[in-house]
């Protein structure tokens, strides 16, 4: 069933046309643009046909090229995509930069011993006094002496599906890319770098808006063993000011993250210290998630304790806290976590795959008005989704359930900016314009932009897209 909503922000009329795919819904520029679409998807797919490559299937490495060589791929480069709300910290930035920004510190060092309680190999940690402890070299060193070196470590610091093997724990493997760049990005110099790379890479993929599942951990530098968060707010607010002067529309938020292995003790802990810094940056701290493998650590539901404190938190604080929870990450019937979600809090779920084996808990979503954000190259490349055609962001969408595209982990992957994601998502699911266009204009009405900010937003986006539109038209 179609269901319309109109949004009247300053005099502009936005559809958020559930899946529609009604023709006099658009323009005469984006029935052009449409067409074009469906031929590009065509001769792709032709293309595709005639040297055996298996778009839908195939490892995001082993398709890449395919995608990169694409005149689809550029038009989506050049396509506004309003926000990306499902990021993590650490897995943002390319890591083709990350390696040549890191080789440039004198005192960054890549492990090279066994893997142990402190270190795993291919590391990369600056030592900010004192020398290096054993089985550490300085990276310069390590790229110096071999010219495939760069080359090795890419492949320790990205997750290529196909080099998975039957025996290796997809998830393990996922988080020790994270381990393998942590220390690094939490030295503070390269933690400024790291970031103005990563929004620089999305402003360039014609990315407005940023929301990040943000964990606050140790910062640190030659002055200051470990700063406190407001450091890493500070640091943050002056990068997105710097990208404001030539992309005033640029936004970010950040939602505090903390970690599903942790006991309700600690959550709870967490949870204040997100209250405090909200009720200090009310303007860039939003909301409260807990990410982690749904498969081997506590469920939703093992935190209620913490869920039904916050209405007290709200009350001593004086403000709300919204969550946005990772819930439904998962390919099996059994994982119960979309069904213990909070919804009076929730307002956006994290990947919820498994929703469409639960009808019943759809509806809910749908009553709660909840955005399901979807990452379509993650989702396969952690082996949810073996076939981008069945992903179940098509039976979601078809049910009227509001979704988002999103990259979640591109650095993790080999990438970065959101035009691959789109990509893929636009040769796998049946879209067309009007649900490009629905895709785009959510990821702005349900992000946790203020009311005032998402009019700004979308009328931003309203300008962007015409343009755009006009000059594929053309």
């Amino acid at each position: 069933m179609v269901k319309s909503t109109f949004v009247f922000f300053t005099g502009l009329i936005i559809s958020l046309s559930v899946y529609a795919n009604d023709s006099t819904l658009l323009t005469a520029q984006e029935i052009s643009l449409d067409k074009k679409l469906s031929n590009l998807k065509n001769e792709l797919l032709a293309k595709a046909s005639q040297n055996k490559l298996s778009i839908y299937s195939s490892s995001f490495t082993q398709l890449r090229p395919f995608i990169e060589s694409s005149e689809l791929y550029k038009l989506f480069q050049s396509m506004p995509k309003g926000g990306v709300l499902h990021l993590h910290n650490g897995g943002m930035a390319n890591p083709k930069w990350l390696i040549n920004a890191a080789a440039k510190y004198n005192n960054c060092y890549i492990y090279i011993g066994k893997d142990n309680s402190n270190y795993i190999y291919g590391q990369l940690v600056v030592f900010a006094k004192g020398p290096a402890p054993k089985d550490f070299l300085s990276l310069q060193q390590y790229l110096k002496f071999d010219k495939n070196a760069a080359g090795s470590l890419l492949k320790l610091l990205t997750l290529n599906r196909s080099d998975l093997t039957d025996y290796m724990d997809t998830w393990v493997e996922f988080e020790k890319r994270f381990k393998r760049v942590g220390m690094l990005v939490a030295y503070r110099p390269f933690f400024k770098e790291y970031y103005r790379e990563a929004f620089n890479e999305l402003v360039k993929d014609q990315v407005q808006h940023v929301e990040i599942r943000y964990g606050f951990g140790k910062l640190f530098d030659e002055k200051n063993g470990n700063y406190p968060a407001d450091t890493a707010i500070a640091d943050l607010k002056q990068l997105v000011a710097e990208i404001q002067n030539t992309q005033p529309a640029f936004t970010l938020k950040l939602i505090y993250s903390s970690f599903k292995f942790l006991d309700t003790t600690a959550v709870s802990e967490k949870l204040k210290a997100a209250f405090e810094l909200k009720k200090k940056y009310p303007e860039l701290i939003t909301g409260f998630d807990l990410v982690a493998d749904e498969a081997t650590n506590h469920t939703v539901g093992y935190y209620n304790p913490v869920w039904n404190s916050i209405g007290a938190l709200e009350k001593q604080y004086g403000i709300t806290m919204p969550l946005y929870l990772h819930a439904g990450e998962s390919s099996s019937t059994s994982n119960t976590n979309l069904a213990e979600v909070p919804f009076q809090y929730n307002k956006r779920i994290g990947h919820g795959l498994n929703l469409v084996y639960f009808p019943d808990i759809m509806q809910r979503v749908k009553t709660a008005d909840n955005l399901v954000e979807v990452s379509p190259i993650s989702n396969q490349e952690l082996n949810y989704v073996s076939d981008l055609r069945n992903h179940p962001a098509r039976v979601l969408l078809a049910n009227g359930v509001a979704c988002s595209i999103n990259s979640d982990d591109p650095g993790v992957y080999g990438y970065d900016g959101l035009s691959y994601d789109f990509w893929v998502a636009f040769m796998a699911w049946d879209l067309d314009v009007a649900r490009l266009k629905k895709l785009i204009t959510n990821s702005i009405v349900y992000s946790s932009l203020s009311e005032e900010e998402k009019k700004t937003a979308l009328t931003h986006l309203s300008k962007a897209w015409n343009k755009f539109v006009d000059s594929e038209y053309l």
